[in-house]
């Protein structure tokens, strides 16, 4: 724990939600501590008395050793302090030494927490805490992330760790949520208005990081889990402040018709009698469910009905008044504290995530969930975003306006265009606030869901363009959960358990397609994102901006398989940045609302040198930076394994370096196959070019296949095109 820097990136690529943290007040850790796991009362209460000086003589060590750049473990100062207390007995002070011992204090390099804060105020830091909890599936991929920190380490389990495990865990549980003023410049009631760089901090609050939860059937280490997982998390952080907001407004409102709506019609009614009649149709058709075929048939319905001015205030404020609960003290799952109905719901294609998200009795969506068949996931989620689009419009935003109209209006409250909106309403007739209002619906799918069977339907639905429908593309490259075959996002070279290179084939030869870059072109104005777990800030930030944008976003992020991609269970996110420095997937944001040209829409910030056709590698020794291509990546996984030979230094001497061969042939030699003529400057011999890179002290040699260095010449040629299209 005293190496932590707070820095974030263990917590959002875990796949797992089984880091859950928290930042706390000394003295809020000491409080929690005495009064849960200290037994005899009189000592509790001396103990709690006793806290101050605690807090005070703890802070002067903890400053002494940040000032000396010295790591001194929390506890142990705790410790000392509470042992040189006079009036507690040894009992009780081994109690509170017990259990503050197992936690995991972190102030010495959380300078956002402790040292600014304490700076600012004596008495103001915090203290940050990472648990992990036995939701873990021991995929190390946090102490990974963690790196030369070395602040998460991994540990053989026993029953001892478990125990100290849980118990911290559920330490955890009994402290307060993390306070505004240790979440830096990143703001809890408007996200979207935050610095990117602080985005990762949603995090260490508490409901956006349960907005999906663990346990779960998922394979250790999975790529899909972490984007879902930042999915889910933002826009339960986005929406949840709206939903607030909106609750108290639509409260105001109601107040306000029951001290004044009664009088106010019946004024109406003296001043102009035909205007209230129109009042009455339009709150007994659009709010009390009388509303017929035509209008002589609403009319015919409304004979017999109580419509005075006291039933339509009541009906009104009735609808007001339950639309607001639902917002804000609605409680939606056994265990959990009432904060309002569910921010989104998810609509699912068949695949891996179906399986780990449907597996009894542990499902990771804590919100409204389906499953659909192969293809029909983008069109559910379409219904399910059309269906809350109607909802919203009939409970919220119509008794809203109604309410308003009559608090606000002496004459006009409802104009015969306003009644024939009213009932025949879309969002279209929404304002952005009312827009923004809406709950969100997630459509989640593979790239064979979403980009081969199901791409029709992905596309009739990004046509639509609708205000509160987005698309995550969980982009494994294969199809994983049947067996490995190639989807059409499968690299050349294939890989997959199906598609193995052999005599009759190296690989397929048709070009990898990109879903989101076909969606920026020919299918309206969505929000496009090609991002991954490679640079989460960015990331995030899509989510963000994909969740203001009045359209349907489609997000499309490289997502580890580890069974299928040969990796280990640690190596997601270092290998969504390995393929996405090569090429292979690079990231960009594709928004319409910043201009009617691909350049000035498309954005390839965050892709190493962006105005390059690859990003330079080192050599061990030499001035020279190799090419880092898609090779270099495809080296790292086990599924390209046979496309690869090692070989020595000598006999790489024999062969032609990858950078030479790749100045000799472009796409069109490739699709030409001129690439197969021996008498042609595009000849590739296969196994007759190789790759080099440094790594641990050595410089390491690899032959790789025709079909290899065709693979680098299309993503080299799908890089250009992105390049020229962003103005590069």
């Amino acid at each position: 724990a005293e190496n932590c820097t707070q820095c974030m990136a263990c917590i959002s690529a875990c796949p797992d939600t089984a880091l859950p943290n928290t930042a706390q007040t000394l003295a809020t850790i000491l409080e929690t501590a005495i009064g849960h796991y200290v037994r005899d009362a009189g000592e509790r209460e001396a103990l709690l008395a006793a806290v101050p000086q605690l807090d005070e003589t703890a802070r002067a060590r903890m400053n002494e050793a940040v000032q000396a750049k010295e790591k001194v473990p929390l506890t142990g100062i705790l410790a000392d302090a509470i042992r040189g207390l006079d009036g507690v007995g040894d009992t009780a002070k081994d109690e509170l030494i017990a259990i503050l011992d197992i936690l995991p204090l972190a102030y010495y390099g959380v300078n956002a927490i402790y040292k600014v804060p304490e700076r600012g105020e004596a008495g103001g830091g915090g203290i940050f805490s990472i648990f992990v909890s036995d939701l873990c599936k021991g995929c190390a991929e946090c102490v990974t992330e963690c790196g030369d920190h070395d602040a998460l380490r991994m540990q053989d389990d026993s029953e001892g760790l478990n125990a100290r495990v849980a118990s911290a865990t559920q330490f955890l549980d009994l402290l307060p949520e993390t306070d505004t003023k240790y979440l830096g410049l990143y703001d809890d009631e408007s996200p979207e208005t935050s610095r990117q760089a602080t985005l990762r901090n949603h995090l260490m609050v508490r409901r956006n990081y349960d907005a999906l939860v663990s346990g779960d059937g998922a394979c250790a280490g999975c790529g899909e889990k972490s984007v879902l997982h930042a999915v889910a998390s933002l826009t339960e952080a986005y929406m949840r402040p709206i939903y607030h907001r909106h609750a108290a407004r639509l409260l105001e409102h109601a107040s306000a018709l029951e001290a004044q709506g009664v009088a106010r019609l019946e004024a109406l009614r003296a001043q102009d009698p035909e205007q209230f009649a129109l009042v009455q149709q339009t709150i007994a058709h659009a709010i009390m469910g009388l509303g017929g075929e035509n209008e002589d048939d609403t009319r015919a319905r409304m004979q017999g009905a109580d419509l005075e001015p006291a039933a339509l205030i009541g009906a009104l404020t009735a609808v007001l008044r339950q639309e607001a609960h639902n917002r804000r003290e609605l409680q939606t799952l056994e265990g959990r504290l009432e904060n309002g109905m569910s921010v989104m719901a998810m609509g699912a294609s068949t695949g891996c995530n179906t399986v780990y998200g449907s597996t009894p009795p542990n499902n990771p969506h804590p919100y409204p969930w389906m499953n659909s068949l192969f293809q029909d996931g983008s069109t559910i989620s379409w219904m399910l975003g059309e269906s809350f689009i109607e909802l919203h419009g009939r409970r919220a935003v119509i008794p809203e306006r109604i309410a308003k109209a009559i608090l606000e209006r002496e004459t006009d409250v409802v104009t015969p265009d306003e009644y024939f909106d009213y009932t025949h309403f879309s969002d279209a007739m929404m304002s952005d606030h009312e827009i923004r209002e809406l709950p969100k619906v997630w459509c989640v799918g593979g790239d064979g869901g979403l980009g081969d069977i199901g791409y029709q339907n992905l596309s009739k639905v990004v046509l639509q363009n609708r205000p509160n429908v987005n698309v995550v593309l969980l982009d494994t490259q294969v199809y994983s959960n049947t067996g490995g075959q190639n989807s059409d996002s499968s690299p050349m070279p294939g890989g997959g358990d199906m598609n193995q290179i052999g005599a009759a084939t190296q690989g397929k030869m048709n070009e990898k397609k990109s879903v989101a870059e076909t969606l920026t072109a020919g299918h309206g104005s969505p929000f496009v994102a090609q991002m991954s777990m490679a640079d989460e800030p960015r990331l995030f930030k899509a989510i963000l901006d994909g969740l203001e944008y009045r359209g349907t976003g489609f997000f499309q992020a490289f997502t580890t398989c580890q069974p299928e991609h040969g990796v280990g269970d640690n190596m997601s996110t270092v290998q969504a940045l390995r393929i996405r420095d090569a090429r292979g997937m690079p990231q960009f944001v594709f928004d319409p609302s910043r201009g009617e040209t691909y350049d000035e829409a498309l954005d390839l910030g965050g892709n190493p040198l962006p105005d390059r056709d690859w990003k330079g590698g080192k050599v061990r020794g030499e001035r020279r930076t190799p090419w880092y291509t898609v090779a270099h990546w495809a080296a790292t996984e086990a599924r390209f394994r046979r496309h690869l030979t090692k070989i020595s230094q000598e006999q790489a001497e024999q062969l032609v370096p990858i950078d030479h061969m790749l100045l000799c042939l472009s796409q069109n030699d490739v699709r030409e196959r001129r690439f197969l003529d021996p008498e042609h400057r595009a000849y590739v011999p296969d196994f007759g070019t190789y790759i080099e890179w440094s790594e641990g002290g050595k410089t390491h040699y690899r032959s790789v296949s025709r079909q290899l260095v065709l693979f680098c010449v299309e993503r080299r040629k799908a890089w250009r095109l992105l390049q020229s299209k962003a103005g590069v």
